[in-house]
Formats: C-alpha cells, sequence, structure tokens
C-alpha cells in the first residue's frame, strides 16, 4: 500500500513539473530551422516542423504563393497559450518560422519569456534592445545557439492595439532580418 500511495505521488508530482507533452516550444521550432553546427548546407527542410507537438496545419503540404511557399497551422505553445505558427520558405528548406499568440507579454517580461522555452543549454544573446519609447509593448532581438546548432536570430514582438488586441510574436530567421528596425 505504502509503495502505492509512493508511486502515484512521484506519478503526480512528475505530470505538474514535466512540460505539456501536445504543445510545442520556441526550442522545437528553432531546432527544426536551425542548421547542424557542422554542416555546410541548411538542412531547415520542411518535414523537421511537421513534426510538432500539438501541431494542426492548414493543409497537408506547403503552398506556393508568389515566389516563397507557405504553410501555416494552428501550434499551443508550451506555457504561453494556443497560437499559430507560420513558415516562409523556397520549395525544399524552411527561411522563416513565426509563431506567435493572442496575449501580451510585457516588455521586461520578454527575456524570461524567451528563455523558458529553450533547452538550459542554449546560449541566447540579446542584440538589439527595446526601440525607442518603448514602454509596455515592444521588441527584442535575440542570437540563440541550441547545442550542435549553427545560431538563428529571433525577434520577439509584444503588441497591443484596440483593433487587434493582444499579440506576442516570436519570428525566427538563419540571417539576422535587416527589416528588424525600431
Amino acid at each position: 500500500m505504502k509503495r502505492l500511495i509512493v508511486a502515484a505521488v512521484a506519478a503526480c508530482t512528475a505530470v505538474l513539473v514535466a512540460p505539456c507533452a501536445t504543445a510545442a516550444t520556441l526550442g522545437e521550432i528553432a531546432a527544426a530551422l536551425a542548421a547542424p553546427a557542422a554542416s555546410p548546407q541548411p538542412t531547415n527542410d520542411w518535414s523537421a516542423f511537421s513534426k510538432l507537438k500539438g501541431t494542426q496545419w492548414k493543409g497537408k503540404a506547403p503552398q506556393r504563393g508568389g515566389n516563397q511557399y507557405y504553410w501555416n497551422a494552428n501550434l499551443p505553445l508550451d506555457g504561453l497559450g494556443t497560437g499559430e505558427l507560420a513558415l516562409v520558405g523556397t520549395q525544399k528548406n524552411v527561411t522563416s518560422a513565426t509563431a506567435g499568440v493572442q496575449k501580451k507579454i510585457e516588455l521586461p517580461k520578454i527575456q524570461q519569456a524567451v528563455t523558458s522555452q529553450f533547452p538550459a543549454n542554449t546560449k541566447i544573446e540579446q542584440v538589439r534592445g527595446a526601440c525607442p519609447g518603448e514602454a509596455s509593448g515592444g521588441s527584442r532581438i535575440y542570437r540563440v545557439t541550441l547545442a550542435g546548432r549553427k545560431p538563428l536570430y529571433l525577434h520577439a514582438q509584444s503588441v497591443s492595439d484596440d483593433k487587434s488586441g493582444d499579440y506576442t510574436s516570436f519570428e525566427m530567421e538563419p540571417q539576422r532580418n535587416k527589416g528588424w528596425i525600431c
């Protein structure tokens, strides 16, 4: 009887401490996008994203639109809530991944939100802070390096307006996007 109680308490504790098994993290999205450190070529093909936990894809495969390919999904983000994932790329590789949730993360808490989404051994360096005039919402740019992967850039942006409400997005690309300016 005592063993059963101890086992039940251990199982309940594991459930409370472990991340949700049906939600993805920004770290998992980044791992699908970032090339292995020793690879001369990007390996961020579309299939790496099809395995993200909890993803409900809109369409069975990426669709061409203009000179790019797109694939969108509903996606639960562990600890942040249900959101969306938008992928953009070439016919073979993903060049940009953006995850977003319908909530505003206050500017002082963006670093904590980003850090909580990656494994502990991930190197996260802020390369641009808030733009002038940003008080509560706003943006930051980070260089994120997962163990064994090449670095990628993450643009975290939180906004709130009367028309579309609260929204926080996390856009990741292998190269720093020149459009991410103040």
